[in-house]
């Protein structure tokens, strides 16, 4: 690592220690206790993706959880902009809605294509989509409340083989988000503007209660915005979004019981706009135009048996088909059409069992089985009208995958939690049409963990995991071929193999500076060591090969304070990736980057305003094919008003300013320059 690297991290780390201090100094100035100054930090939400619930600064994994007034705060355009301030969470790829990946501590999506190693769910719906240069997620943040990131291997138990690099989960809206005390009916209408693309953005959501058991909710979302100017002025092609959804949702309680429900719900994401082919690198300024229509559907039971300690039932089946039509392919001779599809049916079932051991020790079991099968078709018509299944690159073919899994939770005196767990899971690929070989493609793996956190005293814990986790192939990897070979496929691609080491401390402590304020703070380290990691082949090889072992390793500190007024919190991340093969950098690397915000509520105005940074060092290890990028420091303003009383109640007004000073800068895993000064105006009313 070069001189200029250390000295940027020594200035990231002191940027996160300044605002803790300078959160602590002025606290002095605020008066009063705050009903929950607590309860307003992310470290101390209730997170439910990782087991037992429990607040997210207890829980012995990096945990994020994003709730309603972060997602609305955020004035998303896409997916990846209500996650690139999490540490250790980077958006890969274009900026645009159809070119977006995710990447967590430097693994996860590569530039080029859409990657397994990373689990994302939709109400629990595993989503999942591999296309060259297309986004991993096709879907509108308005449509959910809830985002919860479990960063690391270890939230494999639960979810999945392969998350090794962590799990995204989010939740849909649902009526009784809007339905209050009495209410039998709600209607919120929302708008926004941004300058800088001339983008506009609209919702309207109903909510009902039809009768005394039943909720309903519909949603439907509109957006429209150009491509956008970078800070020196250039426009940015292609970054603009156009796009439609709608999200149907409805739940039936069972004799009343909140405990005991059936739901299901309905969403559809489309898209039809012109994308720049290889993000306008290896093909120029060739456009394709590409056509998305993205649909889940799931039902879903839950039922906690009256309070049984033994049966606390979640099941659910689900359907799911994301498919991309691609045409004006003329860069592709003799090529005028192209279809992408990914269509899955899923199912899950998971019991929880709560135990007591006398007065001291308390225990939760989860067990649960999940099944997945999935068909990948790739239709393509040539300039003479005939159809032909599956490219070279694009192979179709069918997957089928089974898992069985089983975790539990030792809590002793509220001081020590220990968590073991275990998954077995098995998959099957069958090559498609097209493909030159009938051979099917059998891997069976165990991932196991432990983790355990234990409170020192009432204001500091430590905790630490271990997680072993087994990533299997996915058709792409394995019946891919190069067009000059006409049997070059993987067949003998060996599994990816993690071995994960987590540790970390914690902090808590209320009234620091002024009585009712509070600080958090969550500092992890990890190494994770994979062993046969798969990557693009040479000309003469496999498409995909193995390549031996690679080491990830890094830090991540969360930092939170509030009081009656004042906030602030910072997220950093410092990741370093090498393959130990052969020594060089991993190209998957984001920059060290620190996020910052400090704001102030004016409690009696109903107003709040602040500041937002994000700092970014220089990334100049890069492996091979990777990208170096300068650092870059941006700012942001905010301001929000909801007024509580009167003729406005019910009334958001939200108002940002964004990348202050018109700076200049490129995310380091992105292939687009990023966005100019803008200015985001959004108003929300709920009737």
């Amino acid at each position: 690592m070069g001189r200029s690297m250390w000295w940027s991290r020594a200035a990231l780390l002191a940027g996160t220690s300044c605002l803790l201090m300078a959160g602590t100094a002025q606290a002095q100035e605020a008066q009063g206790r705050p009903d929950s100054a607590a309860a307003q930090l992310s470290l101390g939400r209730i997170v439910v993706s990782a087991g037992a619930e429990k607040v997210a600064i207890d829980t012995p994994q990096a945990v994020t959880a994003l709730d309603q007034e972060d997602i609305d705060q955020a004035q998303a355009t896409t997916m990846g902009d209500l996650l690139e301030a999490i540490p250790g969470v980077s958006v890969v790829g274009g900026v645009s809605a159809l070119g977006q990946g995710f990447n967590i501590r430097g693994m996860g999506t590569g530039i080029a294509d859409s990657d397994s190693r990373i689990l994302t769910q939709i109400d629990g719906v595993t989503k999942f989509y591999e296309q060259y240069r297309m986004g991993a997620l096709f879907s509108e943040p308005e449509l959910y409340k809830r985002v919860e990131v479990l960063r690391g291997p270890a939230s494999s138990t639960l979810y999945g083989a392969g998350a090794l690099a962590g799990v995204v989960n989010f939740t849909t809206k649902d009526a009784s988000d809007f339905l209050k005390g009495d209410d039998r009916f709600a209607v919120r209408l929302k708008g926004g503007y941004e300058s800088n693309s001339e983008g506009l953005a609209g919702s309207v959501i109903v909510a009902g209660k039809p009768a005394e058991n039943l909720d309903l909710l519909g949603v439907y979302t509109a957006r429209d915005a150009g491509n956008y100017s970078s800070g020196d002025g250039t426009e940015v092609d292609p970054s603009g979004v156009k796009s439609s959804s709608y999200l149907l949702k409805g739940r039936y309680y069972v004799g009343g019981d909140k405990q005991h429900s059936i739901w299901a719900s309905y969403q559809n994401w489309r898209s039809d706009s012109t994308q720049m082919y290889d993000q306008a690198e290896a093909f120029g300024t060739t456009p394709v135009r590409r056509k998305v229509d993205d649909l889940t559907a799931v039902i879903g039971y839950e039922n906690d048996f009256g309070g049984s300690k033994i049966f606390n039932l979640e099941a659910q089946g689900s359907y799911a088909n994301s498919k991309v039509e691609q045409r004006e392919t003329t860069f592709l001779p003799g090529l005028t059409y192209s279809e992408f599809s990914y269509e899955t049916w899923q199912g899950r079932i998971q019991n929880t069992s709560r135990f007591n051991w006398g007065d001291d020790w308390a225990g939760f079991l989860f067990v649960g089985v999940q099944a997945y099968t999935q068909e990948r078709r790739n239709p393509r018509v040539n300039a003479a009208g005939v159809t032909n299944p599956g490219a070279a690159t694009h192979p179709e073919g069918d997957m089928d995958k089974y898992g069985a899994y089983a975790q539990a939770e030792l809590v002793w005196s509220d001081k020590l939690t220990i968590i073991p767990g275990v998954r077995v899971d098995k998959t099957k690929l069958k090559p498609g049409a097209g493909v030159a070989t009938r051979q099917s493609v059998e891997d069976t793996a165990a991932s196991p963990k432990l983790a355990v956190l234990y409170s020192l005293t009432d204001n500091v814990s430590v905790f630490g995991s271990v997680a072993r986790t087994v990533r299997m192939p996915v058709l792409d990897e394995v019946f891919s071929r190069t067009s000059a070979t006409a049997s070059n496929f993987s067949l003998n691609l060996k599994p990816e193999e993690s071995d994960n080491f987590e540790g970390g401390i914690t902090l808590s402590f209320d009234d620091v500076a002024t009585q009712g304020d509070a600080v958090r703070v969550k500092v992890t380290a990890f190494r994770n060591d994979v062993s046969n990691l798969i990557t693009r082949g040479t000309a003469n090889s496999p498409y995909f090969v193995n390549v031996g072992e690679s080491r990830f390793k890094g830090v991540e500190v969360e930092a939170e304070y509030a009081s009656r007024g004042l906030f602030a919190r910072a997220g950093l991340s410092l990741i370093d990736g090498e393959n130990r093969t052969t020594g060089n950098p991993l190209n998957t690397i984001p920059a060290d980057e620190l996020d910052m915000t400090v704001g102030y509520r004016f409690t009696d105005l109903n107003l709040q305003a602040g500041w937002r940074g994000e700092f970014a060092a220089d990334q100049e290890d890069i492996g091979p094919g990777g990208r170096r990028t300068g650092g870059y420091g941006v700012h942001n303003l905010f301001v929000t008003w909801t007024p509580q009383d009167g003729a406005l109640s019910g009334l958001e007004v939200r108002a940002a300013v964004d990348n202050l000073f018109d700076k200049q800068f490129r995310r380091h895993l992105s292939s687009l320059d990023a966005e100019g000064r803008t200015v985001k105006l959004t108003l929300a009313r709920t009737f």
